[in-house]
């Protein structure tokens, strides 16, 4: 980086500032369940509700996210529309005493979501830079992880010592200002200040390269993109174990903390995997990159099935199990720009989005349902494996498919 190289520096810190706040924070939301409906004298599951509202309605508008862009409304009006939504939603959730009224707030925290998160960062970093365009997805969206693990811990405690509402409006304006400075800096694209993507004048031109770069067109409606989205529902539904491995290590006979133990393991995997498949992206390419994350996985899950020497190994097999949230977050968005080029990637992007959040809901209650009915979390490793071979076969088929298309 030379000319213009501390723009670049910028936006790459940015980015990965918008990770930490609308990825990695949200994730240790959990914290708040508890105090919550200990306050409002209620159920858990009726204080989680608005959580999963916001998820679904955060899929659902994405695809209009992508419509905005693609009409060329300015990047700022749409991340202060996130950020706007997000902190007064979040004002209203952490001050309201009605569950009611919390649901209502939690639709416009969805779309606040939608402006200001996932599609975005990796639209922007996209749109940036040419080289290095795996690893810096990659170590943005660790930050989501790192986030998460920072977190949990402290605002657990805060809760503890100011209680839930002082910390849950602390957590939202962190979260909020965490999107300022890339709403206040950073122009969608280079050339919107008169700059090129970083590492373009050396990407080769021959006509290959440029059909590749370009992507197969993109519609719904084609096989291609029914097996993509096959891919995405089996890595998804895979990823929704992880809130179960404390559970499950105490049905192998391990007190809670082993359980705790699991869980961190698997965060580790998951943030150390974001690092290592955004430098193979970036080497080797996104489908081989994620067939290598799709091998430690299925390993991951087979030491948790087998557990053939102890705790040790079944942390082991939590750390391997959890380098499947890098195929579930930046492989899905590599393959997504891989299979339709730059131009095509927000829209096509918008609807793999909302198939996450689907797949999302599914996959949590789906092995709940089968613990309730085996008594055992055996069917859902196993289950779990399973859905790792589909993956395996689907993503076969549109290296085959993309193959043939831009030959």
């Amino acid at each position: 980086m030379k000319k213009g190289g501390f723009m670049y520096a910028v936006v790459a810190v940015c980015t990965c500032l918008m990770a930490f706040g609308t990825m990695g924070l949200v994730n240790a939301y959990g914290v708040f369940y508890k105090p919550m409906a200990d306050a409002l004298n209620t159920g858990t599951g009726a204080v989680t509700l608005h959580m999963s509202i916001s998820n679904l309605i955060a899929g659902l508008s994405t695809p209009f996210v992508a419509k905005m862009i693609s009409r060329n409304i300015p990047i700022k009006q749409i991340l202060a529309l996130g950020a706007g939504m997000i902190l007064l939603s979040g004002l209203v959730i952490g001050m309201s005493g009605n569950v009611l009224i919390m649901d209502i707030a939690a639709v416009f925290r969805g779309i606040g979501f939608a402006a200001a998160s996932m599609m975005i960062i990796t639209l922007m970093i996209g749109n940036w830079f040419v080289k290095l365009r795996g690893t810096l997805t990659g170590i943005a969206l660790s930050f989501s992880g790192i986030g998460s693990a920072l977190a949990s811990p402290v605002l657990s405690s805060l809760i503890q010592s100011i209680g839930y509402q002082k910390t849950y409006l602390g957590f939202v304006i962190v979260t909020a200002i965490t999107i300022l400075p890339a709403l206040l800096i950073c122009p969608l694209k280079p050339q919107d200040i008169g700059m090129r993507p970083y590492g373009e004048n050396e990407v080769q031109t021959d006509t290959k390269a440029q059909k590749q770069e370009s992507g197969i067109p993109f519609t719904t409606r084609s096989a291609i993109f029914a097996v993509l989205v096959c891919f995405v529902l089996s890595i998804v539904i895979l990823t929704s174990l992880s809130s179960h491995l404390s559970a499950l290590a105490q049905t192998y006979g391990y007190d809670p903390s082993i359980g705790a133990l699991l869980l961190s393991a698997a965060m580790i995997g998951n943030v150390v995997s974001k690092f290592a498949l955004g430098a193979m992206t970036d080497r080797i390419g996104a489908f081989k990159g994620v067939i290598c994350m799709l091998v430690t996985s299925f390993a991951g899950l087979f030491l948790i099935l087998t557990n053939p020497g102890g705790s040790m190994i079944l942390l082991a097999g939590a750390f391997l199990y959890g380098t499947c949230f890098s195929i579930g977050s930046l492989g899905i968005s590599m393959m997504t720009r891989t299979l339709y080029g730059d131009a095509q990637y927000g829209n096509a992007y918008s609807i793999i989005t909302l198939v996450t959040s689907v797949a999302s809901a599914i996959g949590v209650t789906l092995i709940g349902f089968l613990y309730d009915m085996t008594g055992s979390y055996v069917v859902s490793v196993i289950g779990g494996m399973v859905l790792i071979a589909a993956a395996f076969v689907c993503l076969l088929t549109i290296m085959r498919s993309s193959r043939r298309k831009t030959a």
